[in-house]
């Protein structure tokens, strides 16, 4: 009980309060303005891309981040607390088909990116990430 206790403290109850008072219109914009960059940067012609090598994999970190925001912002936008566990579910295939999308428009634009089956994995890690996060919150809002 005491380790549960220590990872809810730092939770700061005013920010999430104040994250979930933006109004549902600006939530959505905020959200299709987040997807219209992850199709921005996912399209974007690989000489267009910085070529940063970080260490072995830190492309699929990429992937997961931006993935684990569009999904957090997927279920913040609609709310999913006002509404049932499947409407989840859903938002988490659609993220992850859109992911599936950007991966197959990468394939057939011949831009110099390749479809690759591990920046899927890592897009639905993201994604999977991003909604056990919004729930997290949620729960926190909801205890308080």
């Amino acid at each position: 009980m005491f380790i549960k206790e220590q990872w809810i403290k730092p939770v700061n109850l005013h920010m999430i309060s104040f994250i979930f008072s933006f109004k549902p219109w600006l939530r959505k914009t905020i959200a299709f303005i987040y997807l219209a960059i992850v199709a921005v940067l996912s399209l974007m012609p690989s000489y267009d891309v910085p070529d940063i090598k970080l260490f072995p994999g830190a492309d699929k970190l990429v992937h997961i981040s931006m993935y684990l925001g569009l999904s957090f912002l997927a279920c913040w936008s609609y709310d999913i607390r006002r509404h049932r566990m499947w409407f989840m579910y859903i938002l988490l295939a659609s993220v992850f088909m859109y992911g599936v999308i950007m991966e197959i428009l990468q394939r057939t634009m011949h831009n110099g990116r390749d479809f690759d089956f591990k920046d899927m994995i890592a897009n639905l890690t993201g994604a999977i990430l991003g909604m056990l996060i919004y729930r997290f919150l949620d729960r926190q809002r909801s205890e308080a």
